[in-house]
């Protein structure tokens, strides 16, 4: 298959280059900004960017198939960023492949675009699940859920209007690579680690789905190669709560985590503290308001069509974070 690749430079993206590239030619669409270091070797790269659509459009020429896998993942950034990225690298890639004739495409959306999970059956959610039902919206807990949730909402109408398009929804992505802001459980295991965090937010009863991130680059790869055209799976992991997740944490991780537990409305203020502070020195806040929000709701989820039509088997959080934490202790961040 020929294909295009979006998002190759980000942390789950160099995962999904080097695995689509063993057995396809793959292009790959990168800004000229962006490092190409850890990019497989032997890829065409072609310079652009999906708020590009004339970019988009040079490097679909000649393409059977695209992955989109870009998006602006951070914890804090202009809601206007968010919009362009998010929403708008979607839309042009539909337009872009549908006016070069591209017969396949695969959208990696993510588990937030289909909505807290406590009120699901069994408290559990699955692709089927419509946040967005009649086009009106809920009540967002940052641009990168609400922006998410719109995009994947642009993607079921594209569906309905006979777009060849597959979607994908992981989970919690963690494992080795590099320590973006996408790649969130590490800097947060990290932190533990180094002892930086005196208290834990949210309840410890809360589940989230937590999956490998080589996982993920099997279940895209598998779904591109597989699917049917208007399928959309969710590629998880295991949902375990989160005291069983800091245990195992600690346990694997061989440190001590914080017994206390932060009020939410201690956790809040301080969170608007340390995101005035990051907005002042141009750093990565810690925690923000909206996080501390993220914590107060269960995030878990149903991997099973998955399992059924693509023979999707993601390895146990256990399994996953002790090859976590092997990778982390031969890097410099490791506390020494």
């Amino acid at each position: 298959m020929r294909l295009l690749l979006t998002g190759a430079t980000g942390f789950l993206g160099k995962r999904l280059a080097a695995r689509l590239a063993r057995e396809h030619d793959v292009r790959l669409l990168v800004r000229p900004s962006s490092s190409r270091a850890g990019l497989p070797a032997g890829v065409e790269i072609a310079p652009g960017d999906v708020t590009d659509r004339a970019s988009l459009e040079r490097a679909l020429a000649g393409r059977d198939a695209a992955v989109h896998a870009a998006a602006l993942v951070k914890i804090s950034a202009p809601r206007a960023e968010f919009e362009r990225v998010n929403v708008g690298g979607l839309d042009n890639l539909l337009a872009a492949a549908a006016a070069a004739g591209v017969g396949r495409l695969l959208y990696v959306s993510s588990f937030i675009a289909l909505g807290p999970s406590e009120l699901g059956p069994g408290g559990l959610l699955d692709e089927s699940a419509e946040p967005l039902r009649a086009g009106r919206e809920r009540a967002w807990i940052n641009d990168y859920e609400r922006t998410k949730s719109l995009s994947d909402a642009a993607a079921r109408r594209a569906i309905a209007g006979g777009a060849p398009l597959v979607v994908v929804y992981p989970g919690v992505i963690y494992g080795p690579g590099e320590l973006t802001e996408g790649n969130i459980v590490c800097r947060h295991l990290l932190d533990l680690a180094h002892r930086r965090l005196p208290a834990l937010v949210g309840r410890a009863e809360r589940r989230w789905n937590y999956v490998f991130v080589e996982d993920v680059a099997e279940g895209i790869a598998r779904a591109l190669e597989r699917a049917p055209a208007g399928s959309r799976y969710v590629l998880g992991g295991e949902n375990v709560t989160q005291g069983e997740f800091y245990r195992l944490a600690g346990e694997l991780g061989g440190f001590r985590v914080p017994r206390l537990r932060m009020p939410d409305v201690v956790a809040k203020s301080a969170g608007a503290l340390m995101k005035l502070a990051a907005r002042l020195t141009g750093g990565v806040p810690k925690l923000t308001p909206d996080l501390v929000e993220i914590y107060r709701h269960d995030w878990a989820y149903d991997s099973a069509r998955a399992a059924r039509e693509l023979d999707y088997r993601p390895r146990s959080l256990a399994r996953g974070l002790d090859e976590t934490f092997a990778w982390l202790r031969t890097t410099p961040a490791w506390p020494r």
